[in-house]
This record gives C-alpha cells, structure tokens and sequence, in this order.
C-alpha cells in the first residue's frame, strides 16, 4: 500500500509541475508583451527627450538673439528717446518683459527635460528588472518542466518495478 502511495504522490507532484509550467507560460507571454509595449514607450520617450532638447537648444539661441539685440539698442541713445517720445518707453518695457519671460520658459524647459530624463532612467531600470524577472521564470519554467519530466519517469519505473515484484511475490493458487 505504501508503494501505491509513493506513486500517486509522485505522479501528483509531476502533474503540479506541469501545471505550474502552463502559469508560468502565461505569465512569461504577458511580461513579454509588457516587455514590448515599455520598450516601444521608452524609444517614443528617448525621442521625446531628443525633440525637447532640440527645442529648447533653439530657445536658448533665440533668447540669446534677443538679449543682444535689446543690448544693442539699448545703447543707442537715439532709439531711447524716440522710444520714449512715440510709445513712452512701451518698446524696451515689452522687451524686457519678453526676455523675463523666455528666461522663464526656458527654466521650465530645462526642469521638464530633466524630469522626462529622470523617468526615462526609471523607466530603463524597471526594463532592466523586468528582463531579470522574465529570465528568472524561464529557468523556473525550464526546472518545473524538469522535474515532472523525472517525476514521471521514476514513476513509471518505480510502478513497473513494483508491479513485477508483486506479481513474482503473490502466492500461486
């Protein structure tokens, strides 16, 4: 009775390991497809990052360009009085106002560069974890499988064994 036992616990731990094989299947065919869809958000993200910066390189030159050309004229004399006399000095008002304010948007860019920049290098590490998890179930996939394939082999071994060593040790009538 013991034998029998053994067996059917055998044979219950082989089919454990197959069925533990098919979850882990599932499970592996949706972390590669999660997988997939963070790599496609990270190089949509990386050319986002590129874009941004390409922006805000312009920003910066046109920003420069202005500050210039408000320097310029605000050396000239000339320009400062008919400024005064025709717009009472709305022109260099605005303009100082226009270079606060591109000074200001270009802070903001930076910090949002560096934020998308930020989320970005979280974003490669969790592939990077992500990865590590994938390879860690394939290996326990590949083990689970393994095992039931030694389960059910020692099984079938063990049972015809027994069922010789029985059938030789029963009493003849």
């Amino acid at each position: 009775m013991g034998k029998v036992v053994a067996l059917m616990i055998m044979l219950l731990l082989a089919l454990a390991s197959v069925v533990a094989c098919f979850l882990l299947t599932g499970i592996i065919n949706a972390g590669e497809e999660q997988m997939d869809d963070g790599q496609r958000r990270l190089a949509h993200g990386q050319d986002r990052i590129k874009e941004s910066e390409v922006k805000l390189a312009t920003g910066r030159r046109k920003l420069s360009e202005g500050k210039r050309e408000y320097e310029q004229a605000n050396e000239n004399p000339l320009l400062i009085i008919v400024d005064n006399l025709l717009n009472r000095g709305r022109s260099f008002k605005d303009a100082r106002q226009r270079i606060a304010k591109g000074n200001t948007l270009i802070a903001k860019g930076e910090e949002a560069v560096a934020a998308g920049e930020e989320r970005l290098a979280a974003g490669e590490l969790e592939l990077c974890r992500g990865r590590e998890r994938l390879l860690l179930a394939r290996r326990l996939r590949a083990a689970c499988a393994f095992g039931a394939a030694c389960l059910v082999s020692l099984s079938i071994a063990l049972g015809y064994r027994w069922r010789r060593s029985r059938a030789s040790s029963a009493p003849a009538r």
